[in-house]
């Protein structure tokens, strides 16, 4: 285990909570307010499993004021992202829809797409990946 982590797994989860949910906030507030409505980030999210343990997902949805402009805004946000410490690499979906991938310092991972025919831009979540005992169970949302 990791020493500079929290010993308590309970602790940890809430520790790489709390880093999703920071860079998902610091993404939402990269878009200029004139483009953006209302920000509703997720309260709880889940614990996936991953190679090294497991990682927290979560969710922010940014509406935006004008939904013409959804692919305009993603683009501008991965410009903006890249200049504030965000690593940046472009795909797309399953269905074709560009896609924007943001790593922040911490590992932290955001997907961020243009949502519901352009009315917002939607920000999937994952902390890095965090040890946890081989014991632990965890319960439902974190």
């Amino acid at each position: 285990m990791d020493s500079d982590l929290p010993s308590d797994p309970e602790e940890r989860i809430l520790f790489f909570k709390n880093q999703a949910q920071e860079a998902e906030t610091a993404a939402a507030h990269l878009i200029p307010t004139s483009a953006r409505g209302e920000v509703k980030q997720i309260r709880d999210g889940t614990l996936l499993a991953c190679s090294g343990g497991r990682q927290w997902s979560g969710n922010t949805r940014i509406t935006l004021t004008d939904p013409s402009t959804g692919p305009a805004v993603l683009r501008k946000l991965s410009s903006d992202a890249a200049e504030h410490g965000f690593t940046v690499a472009h795909n797309t979906t399953a269905d074709g829809a560009p896609r924007t991938r943001f790593v922040d310092e911490h590992g932290t991972t955001l997907l961020a797409t243009v949502w519901v025919d352009g009315k917002s831009i939607d920000v999937d979540s994952f902390s890095k990946c965090f040890p946890v005992p081989p014991d632990f169970v965890p319960h439902g949302s974190y």
